[in-house]
């Protein structure tokens, strides 16, 4: 496993945090960027101003493709975060591929498709359909895994309203269509994602070890599906909606199912009723007086794809440490992108495009004791068990929403991949604190480092 001198640490932090991603995209695999926006039809000063509303916000990375190719990025690109609940929009491709080849049916019924759950479904929950799933309108509220406070808190009562009636943004429905998807297609959800999708779009980043299947006991027998994911990977797939499904001449999503989704299917929101309309999860709305429709994920994560404007916007959290831009400051800033477009221009048909190449710094193996004293199952107050292990290709950290790989910087610290948070270890001097976490606050919502106490 890689491993750090403590001279490093600073540096490590910076190389992998704040490291600036400039990609770029072109059909054949290769990310290209605009060499002067303005030669597309953008002002370059209205971006620059972009640029600097988001140095004050909690922005980690920004990354907006037009007509294939990048024409503004901002941060890195490259780091993956919890996609949240964008992991619905990619259940939705997963859906319309089985649905085009006949394997699953929207107006098949959780009772047809013979789906139970801890403490049974009622007769009338069963005649929920495939379609009522993907709406968010099976009237099934059951607990479930993966659900927000929120979910929890305002989960209608068994019963209260008839599949189709009413829309209800919830867990259980999305994590059925798992269920459903792996029953009638005989496949693995990750796995069939990787080679029907990832792979064939070119995924730069993407690995099967940035999925996971949260299960929750206690509350379901239908675990939520949970993937980390890089903006300029985000950017491929939203891409490949914009382009009604196609890379490369290959259909990989059907057409029609793309158009499907994202028309309005419910207007009646609720507590989300500012985001307009829900189509097959996707969120389905105007901005600016362009349609918009875009996946969605808690802290201000986004795919937001403009089918009018050729553009496809990608916005990033770190949600790891607690970060949060409000879904109103970001539709702010794609409002700003949207204005960026000079109102006269010419079109040129062959723009100066630059590939990218990036050129990441790669630091010297130099701590290279074990770690083994450090191996076991540790709890937090909050987040239940966290466990570190160390396996064949090196020392791993698993908590409830995956994996993350383990570098070492000194004899007594880690840097989880992808968090990159420091977990220091340090002995328990008494024995009720052993195999405790314990978080030190920056403020109160960025967490400055871990203790893991062994």
């Amino acid at each position: 496993m890689k491993t750090y001198n403590t001279e490093f640490k600073k540096l490590f932090i910076l190389c992998l945090c704040l490291v600036c991603t400039t990609v770029s995209f072109a059909q054949n695999n290769k990310w290209k960027q605009y060499a002067n926006v303005e030669e597309v039809g953008f002002s370059a000063k209205a971006l620059d101003k972009v640029k600097t509303q988001l140095d004050s916000i909690d922005t980690a990375s920004l990354l907006v493709v037009y007509k294939g190719n990048i024409l503004f990025s901002y941060g890195d690109n490259t780091r993956k975060f919890m996609l949240h609940s964008i992991r619905k929009s990619i259940m939705n491709a997963m859906i319309g591929i089985e649905i085009e080849k006949g394997t699953i049916s929207l107006n098949q019924s959780i009772q047809d498709l013979k789906i139970e759950d801890i403490g049974k479904l009622t007769p009338e929950e069963k005649q929920a359909t495939v379609k009522d799933l993907l709406s968010a309108r099976s009237g099934v509220y059951h607990p479930s895994a993966y659900s927000t406070r929120g979910m929890i808190k305002n989960l209608p009562e068994r019963g209260s309203h008839k599949a189709g009636s009413y829309w209800y943004y919830n867990n259980w429905d999305f994590n059925t269509l798992l269920a459903i998807y792996q029953q009638q297609s005989g496949k693995s959800f990750f796995e069939a994602f990787e080679n029907e999708i990832a792979d064939p779009i070119g995924m730069e980043d993407f690995n099967i070890s940035d999925t996971f299947y949260r299960v929750e006991e206690d509350k379901s027998v239908h675990p939520a599906y949970l993937f980390k994911m890089s903006a300029r990977d985000m950017a491929r797939f939203g891409l490949l909606y914009l382009n009604k499904g196609k890379w490369n001449n290959n259909q990989i999503v059907p057409e029609k199912w793309i158009e499907k989704s994202t028309q309005a299917i419910s207007t009646d929101l609720g507590d989300f009723s500012s985001r307009e309309a829900y189509g097959f999860l996707w969120w389905v709305t105007q901005l600016n007086g362009r349609k918009m429709y875009y996946a969605s994920g808690t802290g201000g994560h986004r795919i937001m794809v403009f089918p009018e404007d050729d553009l496809v916007i990608i916005h990033r959290v770190n949600t790891y440490e607690n970060f949060n831009v409000n879904e109103n400051r970001v539709e702010e800033i794609a409002v700003e992108i949207l204005n960026a477009k000079l109102a006269t221009k010419k079109d040129h048909s062959l723009p100066k495009l630059t590939f990218y190449n990036p050129n990441k710094e790669v630091l010297n193996n130099i701590y290279e004791g074990s770690m083994d004293q450090y191996v076991g199952t540790y709890k937090h107050r909050i987040l239940g068990e966290m466990s570190i292990k160390n396996l064949a290709n090196g020392y791993i950290l698993e908590n409830n929403v995956g994996t993350f790989k383990l570098y070492a910087a000194t004899e007594n610290s880690f840097f989880p991949e992808d968090i990159q948070i420091p977990l220091l270890m340090k002995k328990a001097t008494e024995e009720n604190k052993k195999f405790i976490i314990e978080p030190l606050m920056i403020n109160q919502k960025s967490i400055k480092e871990i203790i893991f106490y062994y």
